[in-house]
């Protein structure tokens, strides 16, 4: 109890490591995001088996000698009978686990409780994971201990080798001796009793004829060195996994990566505050300012760069006189010239002289997403008798959504039977495992290894990973440069797919296609307005645009802060690239402004348009409670509204558009829209890596009356 006290008083940051991994497996932090069911329902090897289990149980024990460790380190030396004993630092370890012993009990349970909630019950294959976690626990542990007892000295050996050597101490080691001494008096804690190896307790005073406090303090000293050394060690191993983090073997779960870098962590913290000592956060800030002067240079800032482009060449230079350019009337009626004969080579397809037009707008958010796409695509061909990709002209839209609307068009461009349900099963695999280990092992050391794609040398990291990973679940069908596109989007043998990224530096957004794309900024010619976006081809013309990987431009759709890297362009200012979804996460905007460019020529061409919009959430969702009770909740409350309304925010604005743009056409325009629902009970979470229950609970999603509704506009 007194190391609790000890905890409290002196090591509150260990403390705070606890309550996130307490909170995260509790449901109460990352739930959205998916983080919980990373922890419960590990993916190792493409399935959830045993075997993931025990590398979370090797991990959770890791955190947890972790945490021993260094308050064994820091702290040690408060409780100088530890000295007397046999084997201190196990005996240590034993009385700091109540926090421990607590989580991994939690951890257990909150395992047992998702079986039962998934349908698992108290079955055989519930235990089989649970004693996953318990084995994977007592190995690491068996092991640890193992290498402490054979090589950490206790009083016993220590007073047996003084009266074998008769050590003399010169008179500067008696003073430092002393010195430690002093301080190990002021700072001791007053224990009467221990929990013993043998789990009995027993009195402090047990040893007390052993009682040399400078056998004791060789002991203490013996023992810091050598817990240590066991830190340096593990850093050495995971900076070493970096050399492997190409086979799949070492592709550990990414709870288990997420629980190794906290456990590096806690080891560094510790370090900082075993050499700072009361200088603790006048160190830390100083660390921080040092590292922050450090990546300010390029020294160690890395740009990660978007594979196929040619970064060797001048930079093009971003600014507003080239964006006048990019925009100018030649420009913008050059790539409407274009799009006019690609929109006659989709007409002529067609018997009739006037066929239906089909534009599909697909929603960011995520692997839930890009199942939900691929889905309904799969829901509406149907009723189609498999003519939708043939009939559809344009596919706009954000992040998951576009992977998934791009793997659809894939398959039935190669006709690979695009309704098989086994392509459900491949666009929801697992892609976080390689992504978070890379992190861990890679990104956050130095970067050595490399790899070439269209002529050129990039670094491999988190971005090639996720990449590597979705090209072999979608058996690589994506994997092309964007120029493999070209000819069969203008020949309409596929629908044209436009991918769209956000520029982070002024907030327009940037036209990823082989073909032109100036036309979308339809307000460019006029006085006083704002240019709307940017031609990716124009802009980066001296560049090789062409050899722009596929899965590339996809991910710079899908840029998740922190998990999927920002990709930076070669311009001068730098150009970085965010998420589609900050400007438009429903690809509305992009398609009414299509529809509005070439309104004569689609009323004069087409029968009607149907525009399809796919969203991975309710358009109307229940009107929620200010819950802002406690002080911290009305402080964050103004930010928490308005990142929780922005989703709303965005569909207003797209149903204005709608609108304006429905004046103009009349009944000649229909939009069938399907929702994935709100359901906050089972609700798939935004992560690129889904549950299986999550997985039944999107598939089930097209059974909601809403959808089969939607689906029966279609048959009309």
């Amino acid at each position: 109890m007194q190391l609790i006290v000890v905890h409290i008083k002196y090591n509150q940051f260990l403390l705070v490591y606890w309550f996130i991994l307490f909170s995260v497996v509790g449901g109460s932090f990352g739930e959205n995001l998916g983080i919980p069911y990373l922890f419960l329902d590990p993916v190792y090897l493409d399935e959830v088996s045993i075997w993931g289990f025990f590398i979370m149980g090797i991990a959770v024990a890791g955190f947890g000698m972790a945490f021993n460790i260094t308050s064994y380190i820091l702290d040690g030396f408060r409780f100088p009978f530890l000295g007397t004993l046999p084997k201190p630092l196990a005996h240590f370890c034993i009385n700091n686990s109540i926090i421990p012993f607590s989580f991994l009990v939690f951890y257990v349970l909150k395992i047992i409780q998702f079986q039962q909630d998934a349908g698992e019950g108290a079955s055989q294959e519930t235990a089989i994971k649970v004693a996953g976690v318990l084995i994977g626990c007592i190995a690491f542990l068996v092991f640890l201990f193992a290498y402490f007892f054979k090589t950490n000295r206790d009083i016993f050996k220590v007073l047996g080798i003084n009266q074998q050597l008769k050590l003399k101490r010169t008179n500067s080691q008696k003073l430092k001796a002393f010195r430690k001494l002093q301080s190990l008096k002021r700072s001791r804690v007053k224990v009467d009793y221990y929990l013993s190896l043998n789990f009995k307790v027993y009195s402090t005073r047990r040893f007390e004829e052993y009682y040399d406090r400078m056998a004791i303090l060789r002991v203490f000293l013996q023992n810091q060195r050598n817990a240590i050394i066991i830190e340096s060690l593990v850093l050495v191993i995971i900076f070493s996994l970096g050399l492997f983090q190409d086979v799949a073997i070492f592709q550990i779960p990414a709870a288990a990566s997420g629980t190794l870098l906290l456990t590096m962590i806690v080891m560094l913290t510790g370090a900082l505050s075993f050499w700072f000592r009361s200088w603790i956060i006048s160190g830390i800030v100083g660390v921080f300012i040092l590292l922050n002067m450090v990546f300010a240079t390029d020294f160690l800032t890395y740009q990660y760069p978007a594979y196929g482009l040619n970064y060797e060449s001048t930079p093009a230079e971003y600014k507003l006189e080239n964006l006048q350019e990019y925009t100018s009337e030649e420009n913008v009626e050059a790539s409407k010239a274009y799009m006019l004969e690609m929109l006659e080579n989709w007409k002529v397809k067609f018997k009739e002289d006037k066929p239906r037009m089909v534009l599909v707008a697909v929603s960011g958010g995520g692997q839930r997403s890009a199942l939900w796409t691929t889905n309904v695509l799969q829901h509406a061909d149907s009723v189609f008798k498999g003519d939708l990709m043939n009939s559809t002209f344009m596919i706009t839209g954000a992040s998951g959504g576009l992977f998934g609307a791009a793997f659809y068009r894939e398959l039935a461009w190669k006709k690979l039977d695009p309704q098989a349900h086994e392509h459900l099963g491949d666009i929801s695999k697992d892609v976080l495992n390689p992504v978070i280990f890379t992190l861990l092992v890679n990104d956050l050391f130095v970067k050595f290894r490399s790899f070439e794609y269209g002529g050129f040398k990039y670094k491999k990291e988190r971005g090639y990973e996720f990449e590597q990973r979705l090209k072999s679940n979608l058996h690589g069908l994506l994997d092309n440069p964007i120029s493999t596109y070209r000819a069969p989007e203008f020949n309409a043998e596929i629908p044209l797919l436009i991918v769209g990224s956000t520029i982070t530096n002024d907030g327009r957004k940037l036209y990823i296609s082989p073909h032109p794309t100036a036309f979308f900024n339809t307000g460019a010619n006029k006085d006083h307005s704002k240019i709307q976006g940017v031609d990716f081809n124009l802009l980066l013309a001296q560049h090789q645009p062409d050899s722009l990987r596929f899965l590339t431009a996809l991910r710079m759709s899908a840029t998740f802060p922190y998990f999927s890297p920002s990709i930076s362009l070669p311009t001068t200012p730098k150009m970085s690239i965010a998420d589609a979804g900050i400007s438009d996460n429903y690809g509305i905007s992009d398609a009414t402004t299509f529809l509005h460019v070439f309104k004569d020529w689609i009323k004069e061409n087409t029968s009607e348009v149907v525009i399809i919009t796919i969203r991975d959430s309710s358009k109307e969702p229940p009107v929620e409670e200010d819950h802002s009770k406690n002080l911290i909740q009305k402080f964050i409350s103004p930010i928490q509204g308005a990142v929780r309304s922005w989703d709303q925010i965005q569909t207003i604005k797209n149903e204005q558009r709608f609108d304006m743009i429905s004046a103009d056409y009349g009944s000649h325009l229909r939009r069938v829209e399907f929702e994935y629902q709100n359901q906050k009970s089972n609700r798939a979470s935004l992560s690129w890596r889904l549950t299986d229950r999550e997985i039944l609970n999107i598939l089930d999603g097209i059974k909601d009356d809403i959808n089969q509704k939607a689906l029966r506009e279609l048959e009309k």
